[in-house]
């Protein structure tokens, strides 16, 4: 009997079938407004899926996509309700009764599109669904949460209903056809309205906001105590609540997005992934906390890398769907068996394995985590649902308070963790301190020894400065005399140097002396000649000559007793009386003593020098020797740094010393420049140190300009600058105050 019926149902379904893609459904007749829904047997309404999201209404009512509808129970060659977004319904309705029939037609879609074709051949569009704008809905806009479109059907009339069914991140399983009593719509949903959701937020919302806010509140004690203390394990149950927290608010933003804001939902479910890294910290600070690495070794890696491989599978599997913003209800059973099972497994045996422990904080921390861990194992095999429950046909329906039963065991270990880590805390500051007063007690111990020691020290070191003193003091002393020797030798050096050029110049005059000396003894003795003879205006003639002649000798005479006195004062020790002195002539004066003395020692030698003085220099205060010196040792550089490039053997190069003057505002200004073979840029900063020299041994002390830069910016208050560019020449500038 029961393979007779099968097979009449079977060839029902095979004559609705080719019913069905022959053309148009069955028509539904409507004998009845009493009940608030009608629901239409399958057999009346067909539908067609939409892979393209793309097709038209005036698509999908001609060939070839008309033949394609086909009733719900038939297979379509392996396509099923899941692989799509988009739905096509079909079906005809009569209204048989003797009124009018006023119905409505709602579908919980993200778009809901009502074609309906009236018997005189027109045609009428509505719209609803939840991403429709307010604007864009008709009917009743907020009936059954995305709308609800009304119709109504005259005694004897019948309607065919093209509606379509879209939904943007979610494919549709549901394509029953459900027609809504309109007045028993609009008094439910407006009238008598009380929103079924808010049955099940208001529990949720309460309990999550006071889960969130323990999660906060722990959250804020183990940053606290980790800035104080720097222990490991209050960071990692600091990560532990903080993507908890991020879970837990995910759970009630989550629901509300799925319910009101689909596209919200799509980047909600980022946050979402949160949940994966809870249970790798949650082990992180377990295994810190017992110390397991060093108790149970091999417990140790199981949970370490349980936690790693519950990171990597959830991320890898659950990500795609994340992407493709599917709920993450549908994810795969690899994350779930470690998360829910393995993962809770291993964490039981670690709390069992210190349930009995001495330390009370041990055994207080694996209290707080059996009961959610229990939950999760009970849930994982018990639960409506899960994992198991498809496989067993168990389920008990305990489930239905889940959330709260999590709330309270979450509770319960976020209490046992907190009232741990507060009393770890303790412990730890209670340590700090005596290890605090142990350094103190040591520190002072340590200190007494070491003053100890310094006292001892201190006569020790007393009696050695003493002796060191004396000796440092001689050491001083003897020094004090070998720089005046050096400085002398550096003078008696310079004058060395000017010996062939004072020579030189003392030379001229004593020729001039001589020569005019022979010429009065020959004038004098035609004088007497002329006085015998009586001619008197001759004699007067003479006698005027002679006193010229004596002027010269005089002035001559006197030009060399200046150049003895400059010398003598060039050699002797500065008094360092300053007199107002005339820079332009000392200038002068050392530039020609240089040349001439280098003439005298090497009769090869050969430069052009020029002076370019300003007539309007004033006098002014310096100790002339030394200035002396500074621009002796300044031009005597000058022309060895000339004759030096000449060796070179430069075609073209003419050998050039200028020396010049001038007033900068309240200062006085000398300049020697040469065109000689420069400094190098390496050792520009070195060539005011003491002993530094760039010329071969024996040819100069290194103490010249160093010299010159003391006399000038310590003596004189002034300063030594100079200008220089290797293998071009260089130019150093003596600025001295003016008054």
């Amino acid at each position: 009997m029961q393979r007779k019926l099968i097979a009449a149902i079977i060839g029902l379904l095979a004559f609705l079938n080719g019913f069905s893609q022959a053309g148009l459904p069955p028509v539904f007749e409507i004998k009845s407004d009493t009940a608030s829904i009608q629901i239409v047997d399958s057999i009346y309404w067909q539908k067609l899926e939409d892979k393209t999201d793309k097709w038209t209404f005036d698509e999908v009512r001609k060939s070839p996509l008309s033949e394609k509808f086909h009733i719900q129970i038939v297979s379509t060659g392996g396509l099923t309700a899941e692989d799509v977004h988009t739905h096509w319904q079909r079906y005809r309705l009569k209204n048989t009764m003797a009124a009018t029939y006023s119905f409505s037609l709602s579908f919980p879609v993200d778009e809901f599109d009502v074609y309906a074709i009236r018997s005189n051949g027109n045609i009428e569009h509505y719209r609803s669904g939840w991403l429709r704008k307010w604007d864009e809905k008709d009917g009743l806009k907020s009936a059954e949460w995305s709308g609800a479109i009304s119709l109504k059907l005259a005694p004897g009339e019948e309607i065919t209903i093209y509606d379509r069914r879209y939904r943007k991140h979610e494919t549709i399983s549901n394509t029953s056809v459900r027609l809504f009593n309109t007045e028993q719509l609009i008094r439910s949903n407006y009238i008598d309205y009380v929103d079924s959701r808010d049955v099940y937020f208001a529990p949720l919302e309460v309990q999550e906001a006071f889960i969130i806010g323990m999660i906060l509140i722990s959250l804020i004690i183990s940053l606290f105590f980790y800035k104080v203390v720097k222990e490991k394990v209050y960071l990692y149950f600091a990560l532990f609540v903080f993507f908890l927290g991020i879970n837990r608010f995910y759970n009630i933003a989550g629901t509300y997005a799925y319910w009101f804001k689909q596209d919200l939902y799509r980047y909600l479910n980022y946050i979402g992934l949160a949940w994966a890294f809870i249970p790798f910290f949650l082990i992180q600070f377990v295994r810190y906390f017992f110390d397991i690495k060093k108790r149970y070794p091999k417990l140790d890696k199981a949970l370490f890398v349980a936690g790693i491989l519950n990171i990597i599978t959830t991320l890898s599997q659950v990500i795609p769907l994340v992407l493709q913003s599917n709920k993450l209800d549908d994810f795969f059973i690899a994350p779930l068996l470690i998360t829910f099972l393995i993962i809770p497994l291993l964490l039981i045996i670690t709390s069992l394995l210190f349930l009995r422990h001495q330390n009370s904080s041990f055994r207080l921390i694996a209290l707080g985590l059996l009961p959610l861990l229990c939950l999760y194992i009970i849930s994982t095999f018990l639960g409506d649902e899960t994992i198991f429950s498809k496989w067993l046909d168990i389920s008990p329906g305990f489930t239905k308070n889940f959330r709260l039963i999590e709330m309270i065991c979450l509770c319960w270990l976020l209490l046992c963790f907190v009232r741990v880590l507060v009393k770890r805390y303790g412990l730890l500051q209670s340590e700090n301190a005596n290890q605090a007063l142990e350094k103190e007690r040591l520190a002072k111990e340590i200190e007494i020894e070491r003053n100890e020691l310094i006292a001892r020290q201190k006569v020790e070191l007393e009696k050695q400065v003493t002796e060191r003193t004396a000796e440092l003091q001689q050491s001083l002393e003897s020094l004090k005399a070998t720089q005046s020797q050096l400085i002398q030798s550096e003078k008696m050096a310079s004058l060395g140097e000017l010996t062939a050029g004072i020579a030189h110049e003392i030379q001229n005059p004593l020729n001039f002396v001589n020569n005019f000396s022979d010429v009065n003894k020959e004038l004098l003795s035609e004088m007497n000649n002329e006085i015998e003879n009586g001619d008197y205006d001759e004699v007067k003639s003479i006698a005027k000559d002679v006193t010229d002649n004596e002027e010269k000798i005089n002035h001559h005479g006197k030009r060399a007793d200046a150049i003895v006195k400059g010398m003598l004062q060039h050699s002797r020790s500065s008094s360092g009386q300053k007199e107002l002195t005339d820079i332009n002539a000392l200038c002068d004066e050392y530039l020609r003593l240089s040349y001439h003395g280098l003439r005298a020692k090497d009769k090869s030698f050969n430069a052009k020098f020029e002076t370019d003085f300003d007539p309007s220099l004033p006098k002014i205060n310096v100790v002339p020797q030394e200035i002396g010196r500074v621009i002796l040792n300044l031009i005597n550089n000058a022309f060895y740094a000339v004759n030096e490039r000449k060796k070179l053997n430069e075609p073209g190069y003419e050998p050039e010393v200028i020396v010049s003057t001038r007033k900068e505002r309240d200062k006085v200004e000398i300049m020697v420049k040469d065109n000689g073979t420069g400094i190098p840029e390496s050792i520009v900063d070195k060539i005011f140190q003491p002993f530094f020299t760039t010329k071969p041994t024996g040819s100069g002390t290194g103490l010249g300009l160093s010299l010159a830069y003391d006399i000038i910016t310590k003596g004189h208050g002034g300063e030594l600058k100079v200008e220089t560019k290797g293998g071009e020449g260089s130019e150093f500038i003596i600025q001295l105050p003016a008054v």
